[in-house]
């Protein structure tokens, strides 16, 4: 296992393609969150494998580097089922764009800046659901302070 900046084992990011049956109902994707890894459980409908490969491999890089980190889950482990508070600290969100927005042969990309991180999604790998819902996410994970982003100062 490898190691983040500060020697600690960095937190993962599983994207997993899973049967619509397997998640609450009309939903797209369904969070799970322990200390050290974050699952999203996405119905198959919603998103290309390749889609999938390119953002796991992509937030590793990302959790590696600490430029999001986790606070820790254990106080509250089913703090990802709550409602957002609207604290705002930090946006994230994914976006569909259109083929032409992304570089030839890239499927997703992220746009970073201080408290913001917006990955833009080839439209024909992602479903319009998808992207609301892990945007909704978002608010509350980034946007509450559940993850800190550690932009260089």
């Amino acid at each position: 296992m490898s190691t983040t900046i500060s020697g600690k084992t960095p937190v993962r990011i599983a994207f997993v393609i899973v049967p619509e049956s397997t998640l609450p109902p009309d939903k797209a994707v369904d969070l799970d969150e322990v200390d050290g890894l974050i699952t999203a459980s996405i119905g198959k409908r919603h998103i290309t494998e390749a889609l999938r490969a390119e953002l796991e491999e992509l937030h590793r890089t990302v959790t590696q580097q600490e430029r999001w980190v986790q606070t820790s889950p254990e106080a509250n482990p089913h703090r990802l089922e709550q409602p957002a508070e609207g604290l705002g600290i930090a946006h994230v969100a994914w976006e569909r764009v259109a083929a032409e927005v992304l570089p030839q042969g890239v499927l997703a990309a992220p746009v970073e800046r201080d408290r913001m991180l917006v990955w833009l999604l080839h439209e024909d790998h992602a479903s319009a659901q998808l992207c609301a819902e892990v945007s909704e996410y978002g608010r509350r994970i980034a946007g509450d302070g559940l993850w800190e982003q550690r932009w260089p100062s």
